[in-house]
């Protein structure tokens, strides 16, 4: 038995080494890709297009003059209030509309109403409402992340097994123990789904309302580089917007892997 669950637990890990072999890969990839930019680009288009290498020597000048962190912060601090505020209203809808087949029909159509609004026309309305300092770039990232978190927790908790739940009621378990260890661990990989895919929407939903209306955050420093034909700062604003992604991304991947490694290891030990 000790072997079994030795064996069971380490599996998830070497499953993880295996696929150690993708970063070089992906490194190699993303070499090419700059190696051909680099190459592809003649004198007469670096107004447009710039050079990696002049980009990269523009993100050195910027961090090192501390010119860009100011925008990162605004930027961030949008994102992080935003997301935050839009995935707990999300969670906390989703679950209570896929709980609630009664309510579930009453407001769906208001829901999928809402929903088909592009949040772009909506960005100049938040900025009449709440001006053009923060709060309207954080209401746009509240709406952007609301939507994607509340469809896939609803979905999550549409396709939660009632035998299992029911199952769990005839065992005396209280609401609270149910929901805790029968609920959420079945829905938890689809209201992971939508946590993960509402973090580039958030960045989206922020740079959206800083092009609108502001003098600060990473869409005002893009399109004023834009604006000034300064290419190298563009792609520079570009390149530090897709990182804030990756990393929030990454942190959100952390926060699943241990909350759902419960998972790998149980899949494990059925397999062998």
């Amino acid at each position: 038995m000790s072997t079994l669950k030795q064996k069971s637990q380490s599996l998830p890990r070497s499953r993880r080494r295996g696929d150690l072999w993708l970063v070089p890969l992906q490194v190699g990839i993303l070499v090419v890709l700059l190696v051909a930019w680099q190459l592809s680009v003649s004198a007469k288009n670096l107004m447009f297009f710039s050079r990696p290498t002049l980009v990269a020597e523009k993100l050195y000048e910027l961090f090192v003059g501390g010119e860009i962190y100011r925008h990162v912060v605004v930027t961030m601090t949008e994102v992080l209030i935003g997301y935050a505020l839009g995935a707990a209203l999300g969670l906390g809808l989703g679950f209570v509309l896929g709980r609630s087949r009664l309510l579930s029909k009453i407001f769906q159509p208001f829901i999928i109403g809402l929903y088909s609004i592009p949040k772009i026309a909506l960005a100049p309305l938040f900025i009449v409402w709440f001006g053009l300092g923060m709060e309207s770039k954080i209401a746009v990232v509240v709406l952007a992340t609301f939507f994607l978190v509340f469809f896939n927790t609803y979905s999550g908790l549409l396709n939660v097994n009632e035998e299992l739940v029911q199952l769990a009621r005839l065992m005396k378990a209280t609401w609270a123990q149910t929901i805790w260890r029968v609920i959420l661990p079945a829905s938890a990989g689809q209201i992971f789904i939508g946590l993960k895919t509402a973090v580039p929407y958030a960045v989206i939903g922020a740079v959206i309302g800083e092009y609108i209306g502001s003098d600060e955050g990473l869409g005002h420093f893009v399109l004023y580089s834009s604006q000034t034909f300064d290419a190298p700062a563009l792609f520079a604003g570009i390149v530090v917007l897709v990182f804030l992604v990756f990393t929030l991304n990454f942190v959100l991947s952390v926060i699943e892997t241990r909350v759902l490694g419960w998972r790998n290891a149980s899949g494990a030990t059925l397999q062998l």
